[in-house]
């Protein structure tokens, strides 16, 4: 038996959606933050970080302070939604003091690895005999495991070294001179 044919539903007017500016939700935001002190603030906690991630705010910096509870973190992410201050880290860290040696052992350490590594990358071993090896594609290596991480920030905020995220680390194309 065949079936007749369906109408089509014709789209209808949708609900719009409501257009509310960023100065209002940063307004919202502002009238909640009071109550963020107390106990149980989770709900306006999580209403925070809606109002904030619909106001386009970094939602890393965000979920930060959402998790944190940090009320002058939500301040700050409110002052850079309005162009008050800008973007930069609220707390700056603090490096712990290296000797120069063991950064001078490092950075040797540093060097020799990427050298080794390159090397290794460019060598004709497992390939055609008739080929050349074929160059390093890459700039960045994971330092030596000898030295902890804070040596290499420490080497990174002189500018010995480059952190390129995730714990890789590259030689600067124009090295400081001292």
């Amino acid at each position: 038996m065949a079936k007749g044919k369906r109408k089509k539903r014709k789209p209808g007017p949708a609900h719009p959606a409501k257009a509310m500016d960023v100065e209002t939700i940063l307004a919202e935001v502002e009238s909640i933050l009071p109550s963020l002190d107390s106990p149980d603030a989770g709900s306006h906690w999580g209403e925070v970080q809606r109002k904030l991630a619909k106001a386009k705010a970094d939602t890393a910096a965000v979920g930060r302070a959402v998790m944190a509870r940090d009320t002058e973190a939500v301040k700050h992410i409110l002052n850079v939604l309005r162009g008050v201050e800008t973007d930069e880290p609220i707390t700056e860290e603090v490096l712990p003091d290296v000797p120069g040696e063991i950064l001078r052992e490092a950075m040797k350490a540093f060097r020799k690895r990427l050298k080794l590594m390159k090397l290794d990358h460019e060598s004709k071993l497992g390939r055609s005999p008739l080929t050349g090896g074929k160059d390093a594609g890459f700039e960045s290596i994971l330092p030596p495991e000898q030295f902890p991480s804070d040596v290499w920030k420490v080497l990174a905020s002189k500018g010995e070294v480059e952190s390129t995220g995730r714990g890789f680390y590259k030689l600067p194309e124009n090295r400081p001179t001292f």
